[in-house]
């Protein structure tokens, strides 16, 4: 059986490499929608990341999140921008895509996190499913909330809106006044509080949490 030689295989690789970086050039200039800072920064990395990468070959191939991103804001399917050598090295995943809660109107700030880190989450109504992020010393907390929710329904993690500023809080029924809400924040630099549960404004229930999510 004869093998074939190191160097062809890589020729190959750089050329499928080659390809894609063109193929998003294309789109770029057939759609004139995008440009290449935009599109960086809607990747969460500096200005000059997919200048660098289509006109220098730096990365050499995009990261799998930020093909999947790059793929979502262009309109393509995610094969499109991937080589065809590494395709049979990537298992099958299935994405959810949530967009930023503080951001609603915007159309491309939004994050894609995989299914099978979305342990019993209910995707039938997705569309009330959203994002929420913090910053921590821990690193980036991110939070996925249900705003279908608008109300206490039992001791948890719910998200609230101060003058139009969301903040993360455990909320539970005040243990010595029970017309009252115990309100203690996610973030230890605010201190705990006491609310009337007659003008509690809930913006959500918190259904899941993730350190780190799309923020290489």
């Amino acid at each position: 059986m004869n093998k074939i030689p190191t160097k062809r295989i890589d020729c190959q690789k750089n050329i499928e490499n080659d390809n894609i970086r063109e193929k998003i050039k294309f789109i770029i200039k057939r759609d004139k929608k995008y440009n290449l800072r935009d599109l960086s920064r809607a990747l969460k990395k500096n200005d000059a990341y997919l200048q660098q990468y289509i006109f220098r070959g730096t990365p050499k191939i995009l990261p799998e999140e930020y093909r999947h991103r790059l793929a979502e804001i262009l309109n393509v399917n995610i094969e499109e921008l991937t080589p065809n050598w590494l395709r049979k090295f990537i298992p099958e995943e299935k994405l959810i895509t949530f967009k930023n809660i503080e951001t609603v109107s915007f159309d491309n700030n939004y994050i894609s996190i995989s299914q099978k880190l979305l342990v019993d989450l209910d995707f039938s109504k997705l569309e009330n499913l959203f994002f929420y992020q913090i910053n921590t010393k821990k690193g980036v907390i991110t939070t996925i909330v249900d705003v279908g929710i608008n109300k206490y329904i039992k001791p948890d993690l719910y998200l609230l809106n101060d003058k139009k500023e969301f903040f993360l809080a455990y909320i539970e029924l005040s243990p010595v006044n029970n017309t009252k809400m115990s309100i203690k924040p996610y973030l230890d630099s605010f201190y705990p509080f006491h609310i009337s549960a007659e003008i509690l404004k809930v913006s959500g229930r918190a259904l899941w949490q993730g350190s780190n999510i799309f923020q290489k």
